[in-house]
C-alpha cells in the first residue's frame, strides 16, 4: 500500500521519479523559495480572468513555468521570450503539453497584423528595457492585443526599490510609480484598471503603498 501511495504521488507510470522544479526566473528555489510562490500568485490572478475558449500570449515568459500554469485555464497559450536558448529549453521540457508552444519574440519589434490574441499577459517585463523603449513594448503589447481583448501587465512599483534585492537592482532599466504606469498604459488601451498586489494579495488598496502593480488593460 505504502509503495502504491508513492507511485500515485511522486512518480510517472514507468516508475520514475517525476521532476519537480528547481530554478524560476533565473532563482534557486532552494535558495528563495517565497518569490516562486508569489510569482504563480501574479499569473493565478491572470489565470482567472481567462476565458476557457481564449489565445493567450505570455511575452516574457522566461522558464515557461507560469506558461504551463495559464495552459490550464484556457485553449491556446503562445510562450515567447527573447533569449532563443531559453525557447528551445523550454520546447523541449514542455513537449507534452499539447495546448503550449514556444517562440521567439522581439518586443521592440513592431508585430504582425495578424499576429494578435485574445488575452496578452506580460509580467516582470517592461522594467527589463531602457526606459526610452517601455513605451515602444507597451505598443506592441497593445497591437499583440485583439479588438475587445485585454492585456494584464505587471512590474515592481518603484517605491519598494529600496528594500530591492540586488539582483532586481541589477536587472530593471526602469521602474514605475502607479500614476506613471497607468498613464503609460491609457495611452495604447482603451481603459486601464490598476490592482495593488504586495506577495501574494491582490487588492484595490492605495497603489502608492503597494510592492508590485498590477494593471488590467482592455482593448
Amino acid at each position: 500500500m505504502e509503495n502504491d501511495v508513492k507511485q500515485l504521488l511522486f512518480r510517472n507510470e514507468n516508475g520514475d521519479i517525476k521532476e519537480a522544479f528547481s530554478h524560476i526566473e533565473g532563482v534557486s528555489f532552494k535558495e528563495h523559495p517565497l518569490e516562486l510562490f508569489i510569482l504563480l500568485a501574479r499569473y493565478k490572478f491572470a489565470a482567472r480572468l481567462l476565458e476557457k475558449e481564449a489565445s493567450v500570449l505570455d511575452a516574457g515568459c522566461g522558464l515557461g513555468l507560469g506558461s504551463v500554469f495559464l495552459s490550464k485555464f484556457c485553449k491556446k497559450v503562445t510562450a515567447v521570450d527573447f533569449d532563443k536558448d531559453m525557447i528551445l529549453k523550454n520546447k523541449s521540457q514542455y513537449a507534452d503539453v499539447t495546448n503550449l508552444s514556444f517562440d521567439f519574440i522581439d518586443l521592440t519589434q513592431t508585430p504582425k497584423p495578424e499576429q494578435t490574441y485574445d488575452t496578452v499577459i506580460s509580467l516582470d517585463v517592461i522594467e527589463h528595457f531602457p526606459k526610452e523603449k517601455i513605451g515602444l513594448v507597451v505598443e506592441n503589447l497593445s497591437k499583440l492585443t485583439r479588438s475587445n481583448g485585454f492585456a494584464i501587465i505587471g512590474t515592481p512599483n518603484v517605491a519598494s526599490k529600496p528594500y530591492a534585492s540586488s539582483r532586481r537592482l541589477e536587472t530593471h532599466h526602469h521602474e514605475f510609480e502607479p500614476n506613471e504606469l497607468k498613464s503609460l498604459l491609457k495611452n495604447n488601451f482603451k481603459n486601464v484598471f490598476l490592482f495593488s498586489m504586495t506577495d501574494e494579495v491582490v487588492s484595490l488598496s492605495f497603489p502608492q503603498m503597494a510592492w508590485y502593480l498590477m494593471a488590467l488593460c482592455v482593448k
